[in-house]
């Protein structure tokens, strides 16, 4: 069983812009969720995406299933963007203020073995 990520490392917090429908003019309506106690770690790993495609990462969130509050399913949020064709988009303000927008490419929740529950979740961002 893991350790929870360190609470000296969760010192972000994340506002996720979620498109959940279309208006009637095709516009995508956004609705936030906003997340405390989250760790934007730099990057330019590349990965491979749901639909195998390659992805150059610009950054990558951490959202612990513990100490990250309120807890949401980010699988079904991105599966929720997906359903209506736009990117799901999340602006992160780090604990030194620094504020940066990304598009969220692909949700991945890491297990903790070996219970059957979600250890954190990493978010790949571009």
């Amino acid at each position: 069983m893991l350790a929870p990520i360190p609470s000296v490392m969760l010192k972000d917090s994340a506002v996720f812009h979620v498109p959940v429908s279309l208006d009637a003019y095709q516009k995508p309506v956004y609705q936030d969720y906003a997340v405390s106690h989250v760790h934007i770690q730099n990057s330019n790993e590349v990965r491979r995406s749901s639909i195998n495609e390659e992805v150059l990462l610009r950054a990558i969130l951490f959202v612990d299933a513990k100490k990250s509050s309120p807890v949401y399913d980010y699988m079904s949020l991105m599966a929720m963007a997906e359903a209506v064709g736009a990117d799901m988009t999340v602006t992160v303000t780090e604990a030194s203020g620094n504020s940066n927008e990304y598009t969220v490419s692909m949700v991945d929740a890491v297990p903790d073995v070996p219970a059957n529950r979600t250890h954190h979740t990493e978010i790949g961002l571009v």
